[in-house]
């Protein structure tokens, strides 16, 4: 896994005005085709799941600044929500989503960690509740460091629906 969103340009300014409204910044990506810049954001909120109101917000709030920094180029702005298994793309990923079920693939044992996300930092990410794929066990705090994280996502389960 990565860990360089934090250092992206655009990450960085987009974030100074999204993150005082609670709304943070998953993943962006920026491409250009010919005259158009086509910037997609992928966005959540740390108090509930976020929906159209904060895409939209984030929307009219972010477009006017890319219109300013891409000095009033065609742009192509897509706001949009995680979703409910979402594949994490940078390390990042954990600390926005503590509280949340994932499944991560660990590749010191081979198989998928269930859990949910206590903590990341200091080189690992904490699950508590965790469960290894095809065993019955469950592990009340599990560790795994960022070395061992091939891939990890988002799990969704009905008991952890409100």
């Amino acid at each position: 896994m990565q860990n360089i969103i934090r250092n992206d340009a655009l990450f960085i300014e987009l974030s100074q005005v999204l993150n005082p409204m609670d709304i943070f910044i998953v993943d962006i990506r920026r491409g250009e085709q010919r005259d158009t810049i086509r910037v997609v954001v992928t966005i959540t909120t740390k108090e509930h799941r976020a929906g159209i109101e904060e895409c939209a917000k984030a929307h009219r709030i972010i477009r006017p600044r890319l219109s300013v920094l891409e000095d009033n180029r065609d742009i192509d702005l897509e706001v949009s929500t995680p979703g409910l298994q979402r594949s994490f793309n940078d390390l990042y990923e954990f600390s926005l989503f503590t509280g949340r079920r994932c499944r991560i693939y660990d590749l010191h044992r081979s198989a998928w960690v269930e859990g949910i996300i206590v903590r990341e930092g200091d080189g690992e990410v904490v699950l508590e509740q965790a469960q290894i794929e095809d065993t019955s066990d469950l592990i009340e705090e599990y560790r795994i460091p960022y070395g061992q994280i091939h891939k990890a996502k988002l799990a969704y389960a009905w008991e952890d629906m409100k």
